[in-house]
């Protein structure tokens, strides 16, 4: 009997699911976008749609509850948009396709949070513009704003941190390009995930709507599947953050492996990445630490950064640059380079191998230097980028403590780095984050403050310095937080890269995927740190001078510090 009511049950959900448009009953063919001349006026519609879509994918019921195949619904409607003579009829063609998902709709509480803990409200003042949207859509729209909705959404979910995870999103993987219809499905999707979901929109120094109407006619210009990567990649540039990117996209294959920083405005060497394989150096011997590049393939470093700061999406001068030297500068289609560098004031041009990705270690890390080091002058050097592995002291004897995070923690590789209860005597407050709201998309609210440490009598007691710069970045930024906050301790180096709270992913036709920030990250006094970065107590930079000498400056003024 039991057995006989599982199978029914199983056939009711089987039959019901089938009638689900995910599970393919909805037989109606997406017809093709024009290919015309479009207007500013279609450009403008199509903006609208775009937010209209968005809004009603993130807030009205039985839209967020998954009930229906909201990228075909956009393919769908997306045609009638164009070629509309008046923005009386626009509104009329959305208010009668947002009548075509009408539910019973509740009235809900609305947002119960006291406004002290609101960081960021949700940017949806637009529909209530009855200018712009007409009296009807735009009732229609603030019905589905205010109306009871489950807390929970098909398309998106809260992580255990707290931070946006995207789900039942289509990749399309199979998708060509050129293909009007699907590049502005996944500028759309973009586009509302970062308006509803990314913490810091209040500091972006361009309005999202501006930037969406901008960005509309690229997408509409795409001859292929190079352009289509490279107009994702110009839009999430906006964002001006360094943890913005588009994954899976088409990489070149070839880089000469050395170190480069942007020191003194200019791109110096600073040393070699490791090789995976048995290549030996005389491939990168031919440049030297200090050198400095003038130009690749015939084109001035210079020109080179002014074309390339529109397709990276960076919190700051000093992340642009270094994404720009780690990213783009030594790499190439082909295995040769063609490079004029200047070497004590002579100008060099020389044709270099260059070698294929695989066979290099890449990252914000040095591989084989060591976690623990013990400095002359009874200091302790702690590296947390090492891959080497290790375990974090737990007991110091020497009068002082450097710990570099020029680097990305190696977090797998180091045990006890991420809470370091020797160096606190007492609990102590150091960051509060912003979390996003699944009830109120675009809302972010203060958690609470988070404290690190215990009463520990024994707690290391000498002086400590931080080294950080442009390769300080995200848990790095969190990181130093964490250690400044212990007693006796300063901060010391450069720029961080100003890019802090957990990531969020969403997938994008044609198998891509974008990354954005989806924590906000403040210091216990509400202080920013987004694109400001951790801000040092002593500014230290390198030299080119100090580079071709092999000597690293920042570290030299530590040891200095905790001897004076």
């Amino acid at each position: 009997m039991i057995l006989t009511i599982a199978l029914v049950a199983l056939v009711v959900m089987f039959v019901k699911l089938k009638e689900h448009p995910l599970f393919g009953a909805d037989k109606r063919v997406v017809p093709e976008m024009p290919t015309l001349e479009y207007t500013r006026t279609d450009i403008e519609n199509l903006a609208l749609l775009c937010k209209v879509w968005g809004f009603m994918k993130y807030y009205h019921p039985t839209v967020r509850a998954g009930e229906y195949d909201w990228d075909k619904e956009l393919l769908c409607v997306m045609p009638s948009l164009i070629s509309i003579d008046s923005k009386d009829r626009r509104n009329a063609v959305l208010a009668a396709w947002v009548d075509g998902f009408h539910a019973r709709m509740k009235p809900g509480k609305g947002i119960a949070y006291a406004p002290d803990s609101i960081k960021q409200y949700p940017d949806i003042g637009w529909i209530e513009d009855m200018d712009a949207l007409g009296t009807v859509l735009s009732g229609r729209l603030k019905e589905i704003r205010d109306a009871e909705k489950d807390t929970v959404c098909y398309y998106v979910t809260l992580m255990e941190s707290g931070n946006a995870k995207f789900e039942h999103e289509q990749m399309y993987r199979q998708c060509k390009f050129p293909n009007i219809s699907y590049q502005l499905l996944s500028l759309f999707r973009l586009w509302n995930a970062i308006q509803y979901f990314y913490p810091y929109k209040y500091v972006l120094k361009k309005s999202w709507n501006e930037t969406l109407l901008e960005h509309i006619p690229l997408f509409l210009q795409i001859n292929n599947r190079v352009d289509y990567e490279n107009a994702l990649r110009r839009f999430i540039a906006e964002v001006q953050d360094a943890h913005c990117s588009i994954q899976n996209r088409k990489m070149k294959e070839y880089v000469l492996p050395v170190g480069v920083r942007f020191i003194e405005g200019k791109a110096v060497v600073t040393g070699y990445y490791e090789l995976k394989s048995t290549c030996k150096d005389s491939i990168v011997c031919i440049l030297q630490p200090g050198d400095v590049i003038l130009s690749v393939n015939s084109e001035a470093v210079d020109s080179l950064v002014k074309r390339m700061t529109p397709y990276i999406s960076a919190s700051n001068e000093a992340t642009l640059l270094r994404d720009i030297a780690t990213e783009e500068l030594l790499w190439s289609s082909d295995s040769i380079l063609y490079l004029d560098y200047e070497r004590k004031s002579k100008i060099e041009k020389r044709k270099i191998q260059c070698l294929h990705k695989k066979v290099v270690t890449l990252g914000m890390h040095q591989l084989s230097k060591p976690l623990i080091t013990k400095l002359p002058g009874d200091i302790l050097y702690l590296y947390l980028g090492s891959l080497l592995g290790g375990k974090v002291p737990s007991k110091i004897e020497e009068k002082g403590l450097i710990i570099d995070l020029r680097a990305y923690p190696a977090q797998k590789m180091i045990e006890g780095y991420w809470d370091y209860g020797l160096l606190y005597p007492y609990p102590i407050d150091f960051v509060m984050p912003t979390r996003p709201s699944l009830a109120y998309p675009g809302l972010f609210v203060f958690g609470s403050v988070i404290s690190v440490g215990k009463e520990n009598e024994h707690y290391y007691k000498g002086k400590k310095v931080i080294l950080v710069n442009e390769l300080t970045q995200s848990q790095a930024e969190f990181m130093t937080m964490k250690y400044r906050c212990s007693p006796h301790t300063i901060v010391m180096g450069s720029m961080t890269a100003g890019t802090d709270g957990n990531l969020s992913m969403i997938v994008l036709p044609g198998g891509l995927c974008a990354t954005f920030t989806g924590l906000g990250v403040y210091y216990p006094d509400g202080r920013e740190t987004q694109q400001i970065g951790i801000v040092p107590d002593m500014r230290v930079e390198n030299t080119i001078q100090g580079i071709r000498e092999g000597r690293d400056e920042v570290l030299e003024a530590a040891i200095r510090y905790l001897n004076d």
